[in-house]
């Protein structure tokens, strides 16, 4: 069964999605369906963490925050490590997370998406900006693939691939024009803008300041411990071993990997990817980065 890597989107651009795709098989995944195309299963999340309320013995409710807007997570009993997390740190605090879409539709015009956090960790404000400029550039092709489809009388995946772009970004761009009345892509092209001036240190200068950091407790650590350096060189192996040029797409890493917890593999893809010892030319496919320093 073929299975995603977990998307970088910002949080604005996740709570305008309306469209939910309901997996009609057992273990195959749901997804929610953005405006700009991004198909969404799991999202990998870095932002601020600035609200933690619990909301029964069994739910946490917590909030985490991007230069757009807001992520919303609910955390059950299934996932205590995550609950451990949340509920001992201190906030406002920088935190990497790997979660599923969540969606509640109380009728059929309205759509509520949130978060279910499979792990998380305290992380600092370098992998919080690199995360937003990751984030950014993958905006910034969704906002060129719908520029493009949207110029065509009748999008295809195949004509927009004729363009460069990749299977994924196609199938859900055009996914998205069937779905959505309008789209407006000015409005992304803004988020993106404002996304990036947060990385200007004139655009701190001038009075927009970074949450202060919390130092970790050890609980934390324990708690969001990194799932393997032995999972990290398997990873690299399977990737050296099947890479003909053009990388090597993740449900074949997934495949060779077996029955490996999917949250474990997508923690260690994004650490490889933030120490850039991996790099991915096309969303979905990874390659190990032979110039990195």
């Amino acid at each position: 069964m073929a299975r995603e890597p977990a998307w970088r989107v910002f949080a604005a651009e996740y709570n305008s999605a309306k469209h939910y795709i309901k997996a009609t098989e057992p273990k195959k995944p749901s997804y929610v369906v953005t405006p700009l195309g991004a198909k969404i299963s799991r999202l990998f999340v870095v932002g601020v963490l600035t609200e933690v309320r619990v909301i029964s013995d069994e739910v946490l409710k917590a909030r985490v925050v991007d230069q757009t807007g807001a992520f919303f997570l609910f955390v059950g009993k299934y996932r205590p490590q995550v609950r451990q997390v949340l509920e001992g740190t201190r906030v406002p605090q920088f935190v990497a997370l790997v979660g599923k879409t969540n969606v509640y539709r109380p009728d059929e015009e309205t759509m509520y998406v949130s978060v279910v956090p499979e792990r998380i960790k305290v992380v600092d404000e370098i992998l919080r900006d690199y995360w937003v400029f990751d984030t950014a550039r993958k905006l910034k092709i969704r906002i060129e693939a719908m520029q493009e489809a949207l110029k065509m009388s009748e999008p295809t995946v195949h004509n927009l691939m004729a363009l460069g772009f990749s299977r994924k970004i196609s199938e859900g761009v055009v996914t998205a024009i069937k779905h959505y009345d309008k789209i407006d892509v000015e409005k992304y092209i803004e988020m993106l803008r404002n996304a990036l001036k947060h990385l200007l240190p004139e655009y701190q200068e001038i009075g927009y300041e970074l949450p202060g950091v919390e130092p970790e407790v050890e609980e934390q650590e324990e708690a969001s411990e990194y799932p393997s350096r032995d999972l990290e060189e398997r990873i690299l192996e399977i990737i050296r071993e099947l890479d003909e040029g053009e990388g090597v797409a993740y449900e074949a890493i997934l495949e060779r990997l077996g029955d490996v917890d999917q949250a474990d593999v997508d923690w260690v893809v994004d650490d490889l990817l933030t120490r850039k010892v991996l790099i991915e030319p096309y969303i979905g496919f990874f390659r190990i980065n032979e110039k990195r320093d």
